[in-house]
């Protein structure tokens, strides 16, 4: 799956969750999630995955690393699902696979609490000193978040995405956050943390 953060939905059918105001809740992905994370994709990606290609990650365990974005319900545990990210380990680096979240819950920093989660599991897994990912050219606001956790541009594939303006295939930018196990990009993770004010 392509990388997207803030991607532009269509006129919704269903009843959105709301605006979180809380920090929402973060917890591995299960199984019960995935109707849930299926149409928040539907909304943000033009070629959403399937059932069985979430259900296939899933069974992958220590190659894959899921988390999903809750509202907090009335006793603090997780109710709906507004967001979710995760990424694939290959070869000692990890690939960031997605990042989305509801559209009628993007600009609340869920995307930055997604990829909080995801960079602390990341220094966690032993041999593991990057992360990548790729993100529409068009993407601004993506690849502004992605810059606040330590990414850089080091390239771009042409024509990676379809979907793109006026249903043209829009190229992805390429980039990289080197060093993650370092005491360096440990400050950085406390320091957006703070900024977000949690733990």
């Amino acid at each position: 799956m392509s990388t997207a953060h803030t991607a532009a939905a269509p006129a919704g059918r269903r009843r959105a969750p709301a605006a979180p105001g809380p920090a929402p809740v973060i917890v591995p992905m299960r199984r019960k999630h995935l109707r849930e994370i299926r149409r928040i994709d539907k909304l943000v990606y033009p070629r959403p995955w399937s059932m069985a290609l979430y259900l296939d990650e899933l069974q992958r365990g220590g190659e894959r690393v899921y988390r999903v974005a809750c509202t907090p319900g009335p006793d603090g545990r997780p109710a709906g699902v507004i967001g979710y990210g995760g990424f694939m380990i290959v070869a000692g680096e990890g690939h960031i696979t997605s990042v989305a979240v509801h559209p009628h819950c993007q600009g609340h920093r869920v995307g930055a609490r997604l990829m909080l989660e995801l960079h602390r599991e990341a220094r966690r897994i032993d041999g593991l000193e990057a992360l990548t990912l790729e993100v529409r050219s068009s993407n601004t606001a993506a690849q502004r978040l992605y810059r606040w956790f330590g990414y850089a541009p080091v390239g771009s594939r042409k024509n990676y995405y379809r979907g793109g303006p006026g249903g043209k295939r829009e190229d992805a930018l390429v980039m990289w956050c080197h060093d993650i196990g370092s005491d360096e990009h440990s400050t950085r993770l406390d320091g957006i943390a703070a900024s977000m004010g949690v733990q």
